[in-house]
C-alpha cells in the first residue's frame, strides 16, 4: 500500500499532511445523513442514478457521460482494469496511486518529471517530443497537481489534448482539487472525446469518511468502465448527499473566499521562515522545500507541539527535504508559521 497523508487525523495532532477543506462539511448534509438512516436496511442504489443525475445537471453534460465511484482512488483503478493501456505516459512528480494502478494493470509506465528548480514548469516541446517517442496509450495529468500545488489553464492544457490527439493517445487528468482553485474544471472546456475528467467530493465538501467522486468522458469508455465496475461500491448516506451537496452555491461562495484569503496569509508566512523554499500553490496545500533539515525531523520537532506535515519522500523526483503543508484554520496556521520559525 503506498503512503498518504492522514496518519494522525484521529488524534488531537493538528495533522497539515491531510489536505481536507477544514470549514467542514454543509449545515444541511448532517440532517441529509441522519435522514438516510432509515434507508440503510435497503441495498443502494446499484448505479448511483439520483447522484449521477444531480452531477450531470451541475456540470452540464448528459449522464450518460459520468461515472460515479467510491472516491476518486476507486475510479483510478476502474480506469487502468478496464482500459488496460499498454503504455502510460506520467507527468511527476505526482499522486502515487496513478503508478500503482497502471503497474497492477500490467501497463508499461515513462514519465515526464518536472524540474523543481524551474518551479515545476511545464514545457510543451519537451512533453511532445516525448509523446513522439514513448507513443503512449495515456496520458496521466494532475492539475492542479499534488503535491505541488501547480495548476496549469484551459490554453495549455488544450494544447496537450491537441497533442494527445496528434499520437492517438488519451489524458487522465486528475482534477480533485480544482475546486480549490477558484476555476472551472478544464475538462469542461476540452470536452471528453479524448479526456477522462476525475472530480472528487472528499476534499471540498469535507467527506473523506463516505467516499465520492466521480469521472467524465465520453459514453465509450464509461460503459467500458461499467463493464469492470463491481456493484454497490457507493453507500446510502454518500449517494443522499450528493444531490444536496453538489453546487450549493452559498458553501461554495464561502469556501473559496476563505480558501482565497487563507492561502495568500499561508504563502506569505511560508516565505517568511528562514532555510524554507516555499513553492507557489493554487490549492489548499503547499509544498515546500527545506534546507538542512529533513520533514521527518521537522515532524520530531512538530509533534512536541502536536502538529505534523506530509512528508514527500514517495512522490517521484522528490526526497525528505520536501513537505507538503495543507492550509488549516487561521489559529492553527499562524502556529505553525510560528512554530516553523522556532525550528528552521
Amino acid at each position: 500500500m503506498n503512503k498518504h497523508g492522514g496518519y494522525y487525523g484521529n488524534s488531537d495532532v493538528v495533522d497539515y499532511s491531510v489536505n481536507i477543506n477544514p470549514l467542514g462539511l454543509p449545515d444541511d448534509i448532517r440532517e441529509t445523513i441522519i435522514s438516510s438512516i432509515d434507508n440503510i436496511g435497503k441495498y443502494p442504489d446499484i448505479g448511483g442514478t439520483a447522484a449521477k443525475e444531480a452531477v450531470a445537471k451541475y456540470i452540464n453534460v448528459d449522464s450518460n457521460k459520468i461515472i460515479m465511484g467510491n472516491g476518486a482512488s476507486e475510479l483510478i483503478y476502474l480506469f487502468a482494469r478496464a482500459m488496460k493501456p499498454k503504455k502510460v505516459l506520467i507527468i511527476e512528480p505526482t499522486f502515487n496511486e496513478y503508478r500503482r494502478a497502471f503497474l497492477l494493470a500490467g501497463s508499461e509506465i515513462d514519465d515526464y518529471v518536472l524540474d523543481s528548480d524551474d518551479d515545476f514548469g511545464f514545457d510543451l516541446e519537451m512533453f511532445s517530443r516525448k509523446m513522439e517517442v514513448f507513443q503512449p496509450d495515456v496520458v496521466v495529468l494532475c492539475n492542479p497537481n499534488n503535491p505541488t500545488g501547480k495548476y496549469l489553464g484551459v490554453d495549455i492544457v488544450s494544447k496537450i489534448v491537441d497533442i494527445v490527439k496528434r499520437e492517438n493517445s488519451f489524458l487522465f487528468i486528475d482534477e480533485s482539487f480544482v475546486e480549490f482553485t477558484g476555476y472551472e474544471p478544464v475538462g469542461n472546456c476540452t470536452g471528453y472525446e479524448h479526456v477522462f475528467s476525475l472530480r472528487s467530493m472528499t476534499k471540498y465538501y469535507a467527506v473523506p469518511g463516505l467516499r465520492i467522486g466521480y469521472g467524465v468522458t465520453n459514453d465509450k469508455v464509461i460503459e467500458k468502465m461499467e463493464e469492470y465496475k463491481e456493484p454497490w461500491t457507493m453507500n446510502t448516506f454518500a449517494l443522499d448527499i450528493v444531490p444536496k451537496i453538489i453546487g450549493d452555491s452559498d458553501f461554495c461562495e464561502n469556501v473559496n473566499k476563505w480558501v482565497k484569503r487563507e492561502r495568500e496569509y499561508m504563502y506569505e508566512g511560508l516565505c517568511s521562515v528562514g532555510n524554507l523554499k516555499v513553492y507557489k500553490s493554487y490549492s489548499n496545500f503547499f509544498l515546500c522545500k527545506l534546507d538542512y533539515f529533513s520533514g521527518n525531523m521537522l515532524n520530531l520537532e512538530l509533534l512536541k507541539d502536536n502538529m505534523y506535515v506530509r512528508v514527500c519522500d514517495d512522490f517521484k523526483s522528490l526526497s525528505e527535504e520536501f513537505v507538503r503543508i495543507a492550509v488549516k484554520r487561521h489559529g492553527d496556521n499562524e502556529k505553525l508559521v510560528s512554530m516553523l520559525n522556532k525550528i528552521l
